[in-house]
Protein backbone atom coordinates (compact mmCIF):
# COMPACT_ATOMS: atom_id res chain seq x y z
CA UNK A 1 0.00 0.00 0.00
CA UNK A 2 1.61 3.66 -1.01
CA UNK A 3 1.44 5.99 1.28
CA UNK A 4 -0.35 9.00 0.96
CA UNK A 5 0.10 12.64 2.04
CA UNK A 6 -3.57 13.57 3.16
CA UNK A 7 -3.80 15.05 6.74
CA UNK A 8 -7.08 13.28 7.24
CA UNK A 9 -8.04 11.14 10.38
CA UNK A 10 -12.13 11.42 9.79
CA UNK A 11 -13.74 8.36 9.20
CA UNK A 12 -16.02 9.91 6.04
CA UNK A 13 -11.85 10.29 4.47
CA UNK A 14 -10.29 6.95 5.59
CA UNK A 15 -13.72 4.87 4.23
CA UNK A 16 -12.82 7.03 0.93
CA UNK A 17 -9.04 5.82 0.81
CA UNK A 18 -9.64 3.06 2.26
CA UNK A 19 -11.73 2.04 -1.40
CA UNK A 20 -8.88 2.20 -3.19
CA UNK A 21 -5.57 1.66 -0.69
CA UNK A 22 -3.46 0.87 -4.13
CA UNK A 23 -3.12 4.70 -5.65
CA UNK A 24 -1.37 7.66 -4.50
CA UNK A 25 -2.59 10.86 -4.70
CA UNK A 26 -1.51 12.17 -8.43
CA UNK A 27 -3.59 8.71 -9.20
CA UNK A 28 -6.82 9.35 -7.09
CA UNK A 29 -6.54 13.13 -8.89
CA UNK A 30 -5.89 12.06 -12.31
CA UNK A 31 -7.12 8.46 -13.29
CA UNK A 32 -10.89 6.91 -13.40
CA UNK A 33 -9.92 5.56 -9.92
CA UNK A 34 -10.98 9.21 -8.59
CA UNK A 35 -14.34 8.07 -9.94
CA UNK A 36 -14.79 4.84 -8.21
CA UNK A 37 -14.55 6.45 -4.84
CA UNK A 38 -18.80 5.30 -3.54
CA UNK A 39 -18.94 8.98 -2.41
CA UNK A 40 -19.48 12.26 -4.22
CA UNK A 41 -16.33 13.69 -4.13
CA UNK A 42 -14.68 17.07 -5.23
CA UNK A 43 -11.46 18.49 -5.69
CA UNK A 44 -11.16 22.22 -4.85
CA UNK A 45 -8.44 24.69 -4.68
CA UNK A 46 -8.07 26.98 -1.74
CA UNK A 47 -10.08 29.43 -3.11
CA UNK A 48 -12.75 27.20 -3.62
CA UNK A 49 -12.90 26.67 -7.39
CA UNK A 50 -13.45 23.22 -8.58
CA UNK A 51 -10.81 21.56 -10.36
CA UNK A 52 -12.62 17.76 -10.39
CA UNK A 53 -15.79 16.23 -9.43
CA UNK A 54 -16.66 12.34 -9.67
CA UNK A 55 -20.06 11.26 -10.77
CA UNK A 56 -21.84 10.97 -7.78
CA UNK A 57 -20.73 14.60 -7.58
CA UNK A 58 -21.84 15.47 -10.38
CA UNK A 59 -24.96 13.85 -9.94
CA UNK A 60 -25.95 15.33 -6.70
CA UNK A 61 -24.89 18.71 -7.98
CA UNK A 62 -26.97 18.43 -11.20
CA UNK A 63 -23.90 20.18 -12.92
CA UNK A 64 -21.89 18.20 -16.23
CA UNK A 65 -18.48 19.73 -15.58
CA UNK A 66 -16.73 21.84 -13.36
CA UNK A 67 -15.41 24.51 -15.56
CA UNK A 68 -15.40 27.47 -14.19
CA UNK A 69 -17.71 27.16 -11.38
CA UNK A 70 -16.52 28.08 -7.40
CA UNK A 71 -18.11 26.48 -4.42
CA UNK A 72 -19.57 29.58 -3.88
CA UNK A 73 -21.38 29.31 -7.04
CA UNK A 74 -23.26 26.09 -5.70
CA UNK A 75 -23.61 26.65 -2.05
CA UNK A 76 -24.76 29.27 0.59
CA UNK A 77 -25.76 29.15 4.20
CA UNK A 78 -22.58 28.47 5.70
CA UNK A 79 -22.90 31.13 8.36
CA UNK A 80 -19.24 32.86 8.47
CA UNK A 81 -16.80 33.92 5.22
CA UNK A 82 -15.76 30.92 2.80
CA UNK A 83 -12.48 32.17 2.96
CA UNK A 84 -11.93 31.85 6.18
CA UNK A 85 -13.58 28.62 6.27
CA UNK A 86 -11.50 27.51 2.92
CA UNK A 87 -8.15 28.58 4.37
CA UNK A 88 -8.94 27.38 7.87
CA UNK A 89 -9.39 23.43 6.09
CA UNK A 90 -6.75 24.55 4.25
CA UNK A 91 -3.23 25.86 6.55
CA UNK A 92 -5.15 25.25 9.93
CA UNK A 93 -4.28 23.52 12.86
CA UNK A 94 -8.10 21.57 13.19
CA UNK A 95 -8.63 19.69 9.72
CA UNK A 96 -10.90 17.89 8.67
CA UNK A 97 -13.46 20.82 8.71
CA UNK A 98 -17.26 19.98 8.04
CA UNK A 99 -20.19 22.41 7.57
CA UNK A 100 -23.62 21.86 6.82
CA UNK A 101 -24.67 24.07 3.45
CA UNK A 102 -27.63 24.78 1.25
CA UNK A 103 -27.99 23.88 -2.19
CA UNK A 104 -28.90 26.28 -4.80
CA UNK A 105 -30.97 24.35 -6.65
CA UNK A 106 -34.51 25.06 -7.74
CA UNK A 107 -37.44 25.24 -5.17
CA UNK A 108 -36.36 22.56 -3.40
CA UNK A 109 -34.19 22.85 -0.85
CA UNK A 110 -31.02 20.41 -0.49
CA UNK A 111 -28.94 20.09 2.28
CA UNK A 112 -25.60 19.24 2.09
CA UNK A 113 -22.74 18.45 4.59
CA UNK A 114 -19.43 19.63 3.42
CA UNK A 115 -16.12 17.63 4.68
CA UNK A 116 -13.34 19.56 3.80
CA UNK A 117 -9.52 18.01 3.86
CA UNK A 118 -6.16 18.92 2.95
CA UNK A 119 -4.32 16.91 0.37
CA UNK A 120 -0.43 18.26 -0.54
CA UNK A 121 0.28 18.60 -3.90
CA UNK A 122 3.66 19.53 -5.99
CA UNK A 123 2.49 23.16 -5.62
CA UNK A 124 0.70 23.64 -2.80
CA UNK A 125 -2.37 22.21 -0.49
CA UNK A 126 -5.77 21.80 -2.40
CA UNK A 127 -8.86 20.43 -0.67
CA UNK A 128 -11.39 17.36 -1.12
CA UNK A 129 -14.87 17.77 -0.31
CA UNK A 130 -17.03 14.97 0.82
CA UNK A 131 -20.38 15.76 -0.03
CA UNK A 132 -23.21 14.07 2.37
CA UNK A 133 -26.95 14.33 1.31
CA UNK A 134 -28.10 15.95 4.75
CA UNK A 135 -31.85 17.31 3.45
CA UNK A 136 -33.75 14.39 5.99
CA UNK A 137 -31.08 15.15 8.84
CA UNK A 138 -31.89 18.91 7.93
CA UNK A 139 -35.47 18.45 7.92
CA UNK A 140 -35.67 16.22 11.42
CA UNK A 141 -33.87 18.57 12.92
CA UNK A 142 -36.46 21.97 11.34
CA UNK A 143 -39.52 19.41 12.15
CA UNK A 144 -37.62 19.10 15.77
CA UNK A 145 -37.05 22.76 15.48
CA UNK A 146 -40.83 23.49 15.06
CA UNK A 147 -42.84 21.07 17.51
CA UNK A 148 -40.43 22.94 20.17
CA UNK A 149 -41.31 26.61 18.78
CA UNK A 150 -45.16 25.22 18.58
CA UNK A 151 -44.80 24.07 22.56
CA UNK A 152 -42.91 27.24 23.69
CA UNK A 153 -46.15 29.07 21.78
CA UNK A 154 -48.57 26.66 23.93
CA UNK A 155 -47.36 27.76 27.09
CA UNK A 156 -47.36 31.31 26.20
CA UNK A 157 -50.65 30.92 25.13
CA UNK A 158 -51.69 29.54 28.28
CA UNK A 159 -50.15 32.29 30.24
CA UNK A 160 -51.72 34.83 27.85
CA UNK A 161 -55.36 33.38 28.04
CA UNK A 162 -54.83 32.75 32.09
CA UNK A 163 -54.70 36.46 32.70
CA UNK A 164 -57.15 37.35 29.46
CA UNK A 165 -59.89 35.19 30.91
CA UNK A 166 -59.58 37.00 34.25
CA UNK A 167 -60.33 40.12 32.45
CA UNK A 168 -63.26 39.15 30.31
CA UNK A 169 -64.36 37.65 33.69
CA UNK A 170 -64.67 40.96 35.03
CA UNK A 171 -65.94 42.60 31.71
CA UNK A 172 -68.73 40.38 31.11
CA UNK A 173 -69.79 40.04 34.64
CA UNK A 174 -70.23 43.69 35.46
CA UNK A 175 -71.67 43.77 32.10
CA UNK A 176 -74.52 41.14 33.57
CA UNK A 177 -75.35 42.98 36.69
CA UNK A 178 -75.34 46.71 34.72
CA UNK A 179 -78.07 44.50 32.69
CA UNK A 180 -79.75 43.52 35.52
CA UNK A 181 -80.42 47.27 36.40
CA UNK A 182 -82.05 48.49 32.65
CA UNK A 183 -84.90 47.39 30.61
CA UNK A 184 -84.59 46.00 27.25
CA UNK A 185 -86.35 49.60 26.41
CA UNK A 186 -83.53 51.11 28.15
CA UNK A 187 -81.52 53.59 25.69
CA UNK A 188 -78.10 52.08 26.95
CA UNK A 189 -79.38 48.45 26.78
CA UNK A 190 -78.38 47.58 22.83
CA UNK A 191 -75.09 48.73 23.69
CA UNK A 192 -74.74 46.50 26.49
CA UNK A 193 -75.90 43.95 24.66
CA UNK A 194 -73.17 44.31 21.96
CA UNK A 195 -70.62 44.75 24.76
CA UNK A 196 -71.33 41.25 26.26
CA UNK A 197 -71.63 39.43 23.00
CA UNK A 198 -67.98 41.46 21.98
CA UNK A 199 -66.79 39.37 25.45
CA UNK A 200 -68.35 36.18 24.63
CA UNK A 201 -66.61 36.70 20.87
CA UNK A 202 -63.16 37.51 22.60
CA UNK A 203 -63.52 34.84 24.95
CA UNK A 204 -64.07 32.00 21.97
CA UNK A 205 -61.03 33.66 20.22
CA UNK A 206 -59.05 32.46 23.27
CA UNK A 207 -60.24 29.14 23.20
CA UNK A 208 -59.47 28.49 19.93
CA UNK A 209 -55.86 30.00 20.75
CA UNK A 210 -55.90 27.02 23.22
CA UNK A 211 -56.88 24.61 20.90
CA UNK A 212 -54.19 24.44 18.79
CA UNK A 213 -51.48 23.98 21.45
CA UNK A 214 -52.61 22.54 24.42
CA UNK A 215 -53.12 18.26 24.46
CA UNK A 216 -56.74 18.23 25.10
CA UNK A 217 -58.92 14.97 25.84
CA UNK A 218 -62.51 14.89 23.22
CA UNK A 219 -65.64 16.36 24.88
CA UNK A 220 -68.32 15.44 22.41
CA UNK A 221 -71.40 16.87 22.85
CA UNK A 222 -74.66 16.65 20.15
CA UNK A 223 -74.43 19.42 18.12
CA UNK A 224 -76.32 21.43 15.14
CA UNK A 225 -73.46 21.37 12.90
CA UNK A 226 -75.63 24.25 10.95
CA UNK A 227 -75.78 26.25 14.51
CA UNK A 228 -71.76 25.78 14.80
CA UNK A 229 -71.11 27.28 11.14
CA UNK A 230 -73.31 30.25 11.65
CA UNK A 231 -72.13 31.17 15.10
CA UNK A 232 -68.55 30.78 13.67
CA UNK A 233 -69.22 32.87 10.27
CA UNK A 234 -68.14 36.32 12.27
CA UNK A 235 -64.96 34.79 13.01
CA UNK A 236 -64.32 33.14 9.63
CA UNK A 237 -64.87 37.11 8.27
CA UNK A 238 -62.53 38.44 10.17
CA UNK A 239 -59.66 34.93 9.32
CA UNK A 240 -60.38 35.74 5.48
CA UNK A 241 -59.84 39.46 5.01
CA UNK A 242 -60.96 42.02 2.68
CA UNK A 243 -60.05 39.93 -0.35
CA UNK A 244 -62.44 36.94 0.13
CA UNK A 245 -66.00 36.26 0.28
CA UNK A 246 -67.46 33.50 2.24
CA UNK A 247 -70.85 32.14 1.58
CA UNK A 248 -72.59 29.71 3.81
CA UNK A 249 -74.68 27.10 2.01
CA UNK A 250 -76.66 24.94 4.11
CA UNK A 251 -79.07 22.11 3.90
CA UNK A 252 -82.76 22.25 5.01
CA UNK A 253 -82.05 19.04 7.00
CA UNK A 254 -80.99 19.28 10.73
CA UNK A 255 -77.09 17.75 10.48
CA UNK A 256 -77.03 16.74 13.97
CA UNK A 257 -73.26 15.12 15.32
CA UNK A 258 -71.52 13.51 18.35
CA UNK A 259 -68.51 15.71 18.51
CA UNK A 260 -66.43 18.23 20.36
CA UNK A 261 -67.18 21.29 19.37
CA UNK A 262 -64.08 23.28 19.95
CA UNK A 263 -62.37 20.93 17.80
CA UNK A 264 -64.69 20.95 15.21
CA UNK A 265 -64.39 24.74 14.99
CA UNK A 266 -60.90 24.60 14.63
CA UNK A 267 -61.37 22.09 11.53
CA UNK A 268 -63.44 24.53 10.01
CA UNK A 269 -60.85 27.37 10.86
CA UNK A 270 -57.94 25.28 9.56
CA UNK A 271 -59.56 24.45 6.22
CA UNK A 272 -61.17 28.18 5.64
CA UNK A 273 -57.46 29.51 6.51
CA UNK A 274 -56.00 26.73 4.08
CA UNK A 275 -58.50 28.67 1.52
CA UNK A 276 -57.53 31.99 1.80
CA UNK A 277 -53.90 31.36 1.17
CA UNK A 278 -54.52 29.00 -2.10
CA UNK A 279 -55.84 32.23 -3.29
CA UNK A 280 -53.63 35.34 -2.70
CA UNK A 281 -55.32 37.58 -4.74
CA UNK A 282 -58.87 36.57 -3.63
CA UNK A 283 -61.69 35.10 -4.24
CA UNK A 284 -64.71 33.30 -3.08
CA UNK A 285 -64.96 30.54 -0.23
CA UNK A 286 -67.58 28.05 -0.44
CA UNK A 287 -69.22 26.12 2.70
CA UNK A 288 -71.95 23.63 2.19
CA UNK A 289 -73.56 21.68 4.80
CA UNK A 290 -75.86 18.58 3.56
CA UNK A 291 -76.77 15.02 4.84
CA UNK A 292 -75.53 11.96 2.97
CA UNK A 293 -76.74 8.49 2.98
CA UNK A 294 -74.62 5.49 1.90
CA UNK A 295 -76.53 2.48 0.72
CA UNK A 296 -73.06 0.92 0.30
CA UNK A 297 -69.75 1.28 1.52
CA UNK A 298 -67.82 3.95 -0.06
CA UNK A 299 -63.99 3.44 -0.93
CA UNK A 300 -61.29 6.30 -1.81
CA UNK A 301 -57.93 7.11 -0.87
CA UNK A 302 -57.47 3.65 0.80
CA UNK A 303 -60.18 4.19 3.25
CA UNK A 304 -63.77 2.55 3.31
CA UNK A 305 -66.47 4.18 4.66
CA UNK A 306 -69.52 1.98 5.76
CA UNK A 307 -72.62 2.83 4.75
CA UNK A 308 -75.07 4.96 6.86
CA UNK A 309 -76.02 8.66 6.94
CA UNK A 310 -73.38 11.12 7.32
CA UNK A 311 -73.38 14.70 7.90
CA UNK A 312 -70.77 16.19 4.96
CA UNK A 313 -69.48 19.77 5.29
CA UNK A 314 -67.52 20.74 2.29
CA UNK A 315 -64.78 23.53 2.20
CA UNK A 316 -64.24 24.71 -1.34
CA UNK A 317 -61.76 27.29 -2.78
CA UNK A 318 -61.02 29.43 -6.02
CA UNK A 319 -57.42 28.72 -6.28
CA UNK A 320 -55.30 26.95 -8.38
CA UNK A 321 -55.45 23.60 -7.49
CA UNK A 322 -53.35 21.17 -5.77
CA UNK A 323 -50.33 18.80 -8.18
CA UNK A 324 -51.25 15.39 -7.89
CA UNK A 325 -47.93 14.66 -6.80
CA UNK A 326 -48.62 16.99 -3.55
CA UNK A 327 -52.08 15.38 -3.01
CA UNK A 328 -50.96 12.26 -0.95
CA UNK A 329 -48.78 13.96 1.34
CA UNK A 330 -50.89 17.19 2.06
CA UNK A 331 -52.42 15.46 5.77
CA UNK A 332 -48.14 14.73 6.44
CA UNK A 333 -47.56 16.62 9.65
CA UNK A 334 -44.63 19.75 8.58
CA UNK A 335 -45.67 18.92 5.10
CA UNK A 336 -46.23 22.20 3.07
CA UNK A 337 -46.04 23.68 0.05
CA UNK A 338 -45.82 27.80 1.74
CA UNK A 339 -42.88 29.94 1.65
CA UNK A 340 -40.62 29.27 4.53
CA UNK A 341 -41.00 30.71 7.64
CA UNK A 342 -45.22 30.85 6.57
CA UNK A 343 -47.81 28.99 8.48
CA UNK A 344 -47.21 26.16 11.03
CA UNK A 345 -47.33 22.96 8.76
CA UNK A 346 -49.49 21.59 10.85
CA UNK A 347 -52.64 22.32 9.70
CA UNK A 348 -54.11 19.93 7.45
CA UNK A 349 -52.59 17.32 9.66
CA UNK A 350 -54.41 18.36 12.61
CA UNK A 351 -57.27 18.17 10.62
CA UNK A 352 -57.03 14.57 9.84
CA UNK A 353 -56.17 13.78 13.10
CA UNK A 354 -58.67 15.33 14.37
CA UNK A 355 -61.57 14.09 12.29
CA UNK A 356 -60.18 10.83 12.93
CA UNK A 357 -60.33 10.98 16.63
CA UNK A 358 -64.03 11.82 16.17
CA UNK A 359 -64.61 9.09 13.71
CA UNK A 360 -65.08 10.79 10.85
CA UNK A 361 -63.55 11.51 7.29
CA UNK A 362 -62.12 13.91 5.63
CA UNK A 363 -61.15 13.65 1.58
CA UNK A 364 -59.81 16.16 -1.16
CA UNK A 365 -60.40 16.85 -4.60
CA UNK A 366 -58.84 18.85 -6.08
CA UNK A 367 -58.60 20.23 -10.25
CA UNK A 368 -55.46 21.46 -11.04
CA UNK A 369 -55.51 25.61 -12.19
CA UNK A 370 -58.83 25.49 -11.24
CA UNK A 371 -59.77 24.84 -7.61
CA UNK A 372 -59.65 22.46 -4.45
CA UNK A 373 -62.72 20.91 -2.13
CA UNK A 374 -62.19 19.47 1.38
CA UNK A 375 -65.33 17.00 2.57
CA UNK A 376 -65.85 15.59 5.97
CA UNK A 377 -67.83 13.17 6.55
CA UNK A 378 -69.10 12.71 10.28
CA UNK A 379 -71.18 10.32 11.46
CA UNK A 380 -75.09 11.26 12.06
CA UNK A 381 -76.26 11.47 15.45
CA UNK A 382 -79.33 10.85 16.19
CA UNK A 383 -81.04 12.87 19.46
CA UNK A 384 -81.41 16.22 21.15
CA UNK A 385 -79.03 18.73 20.67
CA UNK A 386 -76.91 19.78 24.02
CA UNK A 387 -77.69 23.00 25.01
CA UNK A 388 -74.53 24.20 26.42
CA UNK A 389 -72.81 24.66 23.40
CA UNK A 390 -73.67 28.31 22.47
CA UNK A 391 -72.20 31.29 23.37
CA UNK A 392 -73.54 32.69 26.52
CA UNK A 393 -76.34 34.36 26.33
CA UNK A 394 -76.86 37.60 28.13
CA UNK A 395 -78.76 37.81 31.15
CA UNK A 396 -81.89 39.03 32.43
CA UNK A 397 -84.35 38.95 35.64
CA UNK A 398 -86.47 36.28 33.90
CA UNK A 399 -83.19 33.98 32.90
CA UNK A 400 -81.74 34.40 36.12
CA UNK A 401 -81.48 30.88 38.66
CA UNK A 402 -84.08 31.34 41.55
CA UNK A 403 -82.68 32.45 44.92
CA UNK A 404 -81.50 29.99 46.93
CA UNK A 405 -79.72 29.68 50.45
CA UNK A 406 -76.35 28.18 51.75
CA UNK A 407 -72.97 29.90 52.76
CA UNK A 408 -70.07 29.99 50.24
CA UNK A 409 -66.23 30.61 50.53
CA UNK A 410 -64.91 32.12 47.68
CA UNK A 411 -61.47 32.32 46.88
CA UNK A 412 -59.76 34.28 44.10
CA UNK A 413 -56.61 36.37 44.09
CA UNK A 414 -57.80 38.81 41.15
CA UNK A 415 -59.80 41.39 42.88
CA UNK A 416 -61.98 42.28 40.08
CA UNK A 417 -63.11 38.46 39.59
CA UNK A 418 -63.28 38.28 43.26
CA UNK A 419 -65.62 41.22 43.77
CA UNK A 420 -68.19 40.30 40.37
CA UNK A 421 -68.36 37.22 42.27
CA UNK A 422 -69.09 37.99 45.49
CA UNK A 423 -71.87 40.51 44.35
CA UNK A 424 -73.44 37.77 41.72
CA UNK A 425 -73.63 34.82 44.56
CA UNK A 426 -75.09 37.37 47.28
CA UNK A 427 -77.80 38.80 44.29
CA UNK A 428 -78.91 35.37 43.86
CA UNK A 429 -79.32 34.51 48.32
CA UNK A 430 -76.10 33.15 49.12
CA UNK A 431 -74.03 34.01 52.17
CA UNK A 432 -70.82 35.03 50.43
CA UNK A 433 -67.19 34.49 52.77
CA UNK A 434 -64.61 35.96 50.61
CA UNK A 435 -60.46 34.99 50.57
CA UNK A 436 -57.58 36.86 48.30
CA UNK A 437 -56.09 33.48 48.50
CA UNK A 438 -55.27 29.89 50.00
CA UNK A 439 -53.68 30.80 53.52
CA UNK A 440 -56.50 33.28 54.17
CA UNK A 441 -59.18 30.46 53.23
CA UNK A 442 -57.71 28.06 55.50
CA UNK A 443 -57.80 31.07 58.59
CA UNK A 444 -61.59 31.68 57.78
CA UNK A 445 -62.31 27.86 58.14
CA UNK A 446 -60.48 27.19 61.39
CA UNK A 447 -63.92 28.55 63.12
CA UNK A 448 -65.38 24.71 63.83
CA UNK A 449 -68.78 26.32 64.10
CA UNK A 450 -68.75 27.66 61.14
CA UNK A 451 -70.65 25.77 58.52
CA UNK A 452 -69.68 26.28 54.66
CA UNK A 453 -71.39 24.28 52.28
CA UNK A 454 -69.45 25.18 48.68
CA UNK A 455 -65.48 26.26 48.12
CA UNK A 456 -65.72 28.22 44.78
CA UNK A 457 -62.10 28.73 44.00
CA UNK A 458 -59.29 29.83 41.30
CA UNK A 459 -56.90 26.85 40.56
CA UNK A 460 -53.47 29.14 40.01
CA UNK A 461 -52.84 31.73 42.76
CA UNK A 462 -50.03 32.54 44.12
CA UNK A 463 -49.42 30.63 47.48
CA UNK A 464 -51.67 28.18 48.37
CA UNK A 465 -53.10 27.22 44.80
CA UNK A 466 -56.72 25.60 45.09
CA UNK A 467 -55.90 22.51 45.25
CA UNK A 468 -53.52 22.44 47.61
CA UNK A 469 -55.72 24.56 50.24
CA UNK A 470 -58.77 22.46 49.12
CA UNK A 471 -56.83 19.22 49.40
CA UNK A 472 -56.28 20.39 53.43
CA UNK A 473 -59.73 21.94 53.91
CA UNK A 474 -61.15 18.82 53.37
CA UNK A 475 -59.59 16.36 55.69
CA UNK A 476 -61.63 18.45 58.42
CA UNK A 477 -64.93 19.11 55.89
CA UNK A 478 -64.94 16.19 53.40
CA UNK A 479 -68.44 16.66 52.94
CA UNK A 480 -68.09 20.13 51.42
CA UNK A 481 -68.79 20.62 47.54
CA UNK A 482 -66.23 22.12 45.66
CA UNK A 483 -65.94 24.42 42.33
CA UNK A 484 -62.60 24.85 40.45
CA UNK A 485 -62.57 28.27 38.00
CA UNK A 486 -59.59 28.76 35.67
CA UNK A 487 -59.14 31.08 32.58
CA UNK A 488 -56.34 27.85 31.85
CA UNK A 489 -57.65 24.76 30.06
CA UNK A 490 -59.71 22.18 32.75
CA UNK A 491 -56.86 19.53 32.24
CA UNK A 492 -54.56 21.63 33.95
CA UNK A 493 -55.59 20.03 37.26
CA UNK A 494 -53.29 17.58 38.37
CA UNK A 495 -54.79 13.31 38.52
CA UNK A 496 -55.36 13.71 42.22
CA UNK A 497 -57.29 16.74 42.38
CA UNK A 498 -59.51 15.06 39.64
CA UNK A 499 -60.01 11.91 41.39
CA UNK A 500 -60.16 13.11 44.88
CA UNK A 501 -62.82 16.21 45.37
CA UNK A 502 -66.56 16.34 45.05
CA UNK A 503 -66.02 19.23 42.06
CA UNK A 504 -66.91 20.48 39.17
CA UNK A 505 -65.22 23.02 36.24
CA UNK A 506 -66.01 26.64 35.57
CA UNK A 507 -64.05 27.89 33.08
CA UNK A 508 -63.20 31.53 32.84
CA UNK A 509 -64.51 33.59 32.07
CA UNK A 510 -67.95 32.87 33.02
CA UNK A 511 -71.04 34.86 33.08
CA UNK A 512 -73.10 35.71 36.47
CA UNK A 513 -75.85 32.95 35.34
CA UNK A 514 -73.45 30.04 34.86
CA UNK A 515 -71.71 30.91 38.44
CA UNK A 516 -74.91 31.11 39.94
CA UNK A 517 -75.89 27.63 38.16
CA UNK A 518 -73.48 25.58 39.26
CA UNK A 519 -73.50 26.68 43.10
CA UNK A 520 -77.26 25.71 42.79
CA UNK A 521 -76.29 22.24 41.18
CA UNK A 522 -73.74 21.63 43.36
CA UNK A 523 -76.05 22.20 46.40
CA UNK A 524 -78.90 20.63 44.91
CA UNK A 525 -80.01 17.69 46.79
CA UNK A 526 -81.42 16.09 43.51
CA UNK A 527 -77.66 16.31 42.14
CA UNK A 528 -76.47 13.58 40.62
CA UNK A 529 -73.55 11.37 42.09
CA UNK A 530 -70.41 13.47 43.38
CA UNK A 531 -68.57 15.10 39.77
CA UNK A 532 -65.05 14.93 39.16
CA UNK A 533 -63.12 16.28 36.76
CA UNK A 534 -62.60 14.49 33.62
Amino acid sequence: MCAINVACDDTTMAVIFAACPQHSTDDLTNDKSFHKVPVPLLKLAINGDLLMANAGALRLLDINSVENLNLRDLMDGLGQSFNEWLNRSAFGVHHPSSEFLRLKRGETETFLQVTLSRIMEKDGPQLFAVLIDATALKTLEGQFVQSQKMQAIGQLAGGIAHDFNNLLTAISGYCDLLLLRHEPTDQDFPDLIEIHENANRAASLIDQLLAFSRKQTLRPQTLNLQDVMSDLIHLLNRLLGEKVVLHLRQGAIKCHVRADKRQVEQVIMNLVVNARDAMPSGGDVTIETSVLRLTKPLERDRVIVSRGEYISVKVIDQGMGIQPDVLPKIFEPFYTTKPMGEGTSLGLSMVYGIMKQSGGYVFVDSVLGQNSCFTLLFPAHQGPVDDNYTLAAPVTKETLPARAEGVILLVEDEAPVRAFAVRALQLRGYTVLEADGGERALEILQDPDLLVEVFVTDVIMPGLDGPAWVRRALKSRPGTKVIFMSGYARNFLDDEACETYQSVFLPKPFSLTALSQAVQEQLSDAAQLPQTLP
